[in-house]
């Protein structure tokens, strides 16, 4: 083949690639909050990741104190209140990885999920007491009893929260953001960006997905006010589209006061945006099957969870379990266990106290300010998304041209 025919392959087969690339990336995990008749307040969320966590479920008591694992100047509080966690880690005899999600006994929630624009800034040069982010979601169940406290508390954090490499080889970044909801209904999202926090506040914010920010999310959701949803509801697994069906069906949802048709029906909206599984790249955590469902009723102080893997619907009921001083923390595995089913308050062991990932000169490296993903593409209002057409068109017009490539000259 003459050079030149050479060189024109590589350019179109570049070109196709470079066109691959620029495919956004589908984000891993959603969360919604359902607000019924009669005050009734419930959240759901999905678990999305590479990989398995091996999660439990703790009870932890109030009036246990705990260490916040944030290295130098590491906070250090007695809990106020009493909670059902969930907390997972690849390592089964190292330390908690991250407290993703929970409720306490006032009926505030905290879901824990991927937001790859994170940045919590680098660490501060005072004496501010620093949490592990594996913690944070433990700290705002066992401080907090309402949105309002925990908004008043992360305006102007008087804590730092530490970005801590996470998971096999410290591969995953700590790139996350926190949703809070409150017996009454009261709902905020709490995103770090460039060291600072940004706080969506108010009962209106009933969605959370992932990447972009929320402001950004906020505005690609708007552009489908006046579309027939009926008709053209976005359906891939990306981030945006999940954000758009949440909404959408969490509106649809019927104002019940049943509660077994309520918790039902935030668990159907919680399917129908989860990722199928085995769909993903496990080098990519943006592009994750779903490996758990929780649905957190702040009404009932019910908490259910859900594996991927299992037939069975567990639940715990806060209000016939002991949280209080001197009960001790307790645990049952529910992401690797399919033999529980149902109620499981009985099921709850004695287990060790939680220890949070702590930073270390090998986890901690390039984590302050990692490195955002690239933005989303705008959605259409169409349901169809025109990039997947570009690399098509490109091989298309690849295929037609490489016969003229090789085609022996005529004499």
């Amino acid at each position: 083949m003459p050079n030149s025919a050479r060189y024109r392959v590589v350019a179109a087969v570049t070109a196709v690639l470079s066109l691959l690339a620029l495919a956004p990336a589908a984000n891993a995990c959603s969360r919604v909050t359902w607000l019924g008749p009669d005050g009734m307040v419930i959240t759901g969320r999905s678990m999305d990741w590479p990989y398995s966590f091996h999660s439990h479920l703790y009870a932890v008591p109030a009036g246990s104190t705990q260490d916040g694992a944030g290295g130098v100047n590491s906070l250090t509080w007695t809990r106020k209140y009493g909670a059902i966690e969930v907390a997972g880690t690849t390592d089964p005899s190292g330390p908690i990885d991250g407290v993703f999600d929970g409720m306490n006994t006032t009926g505030l929630v905290a879901n824990l999920l991927y937001l790859g624009e994170s940045d919590f800034g680098p660490a501060p040069t005072d004496n501010r007491p620093r949490l592990s982010f594996a913690g944070w979601v433990d700290y705002v169940l066992t401080s907090f009893a309402t949105v309002n406290e925990v908004v008043e508390a992360f305006t102007n954090p008087s804590i730092y929260v530490v970005p801590i490499n996470f998971g096999p080889g410290n591969a995953a970044h700590p790139t996350v953001h926190l949703s809070v909801a409150d017996a009454s209904g009261d709902s905020a999202i709490i995103e770090y960006l460039d060291g600072k926090p940004v706080i969506h506040h108010g009962r209106q914010y009933q969605v959370m997905t992932n990447s972009p920010t929320y402001d950004e999310q906020l505005k690609l959701n708007a552009k489908w006010d006046d579309v027939d949803k009926n008709k053209d509801l976005p359906g891939s697994i990306q981030s945006q589209d999940r954000f758009v069906r949440a909404s959408y069906y969490l509106s649809k949802l019927p104002q019940t006061t049943d509660e077994r048709q309520a918790v039902a029906g935030v668990f159907s909206v919680m399917r129908n945006v989860s990722v199928p599984w085995g769909v993903g790249d496990p080098q990519h955590p943006n592009l994750s099957p779903t490996y758990w469902r929780s649905v957190a009723d702040s009404t009932n102080k019910v908490y259910y969870f859900e594996s991927a893997l299992s037939p069975n619907i567990v639940w715990v009921n806060l209000n016939n379990i002991n949280l209080g001083p001197g009960s001790g923390v307790r645990a049952v595995a529910v992401e690797d266990n399919y033999s529980i089913i149902g109620n499981i308050d009985s099921q709850l062991a004695p287990a060790a106290p939680i220890a949070f990932l702590a930073p270390t000169a090998a986890n901690t490296q390039g984590v302050s300010h990692p490195a955002a993903p690239a933005a989303p593409a705008v959605e259409n209002k169409t349901g169809f998304n025109w990039w997947w057409s570009l690399p098509i068109i490109a091989v298309l017009g690849l295929l037609g041209f490489l016969p003229r490539l090789f085609r022996k000259p005529t004499s």
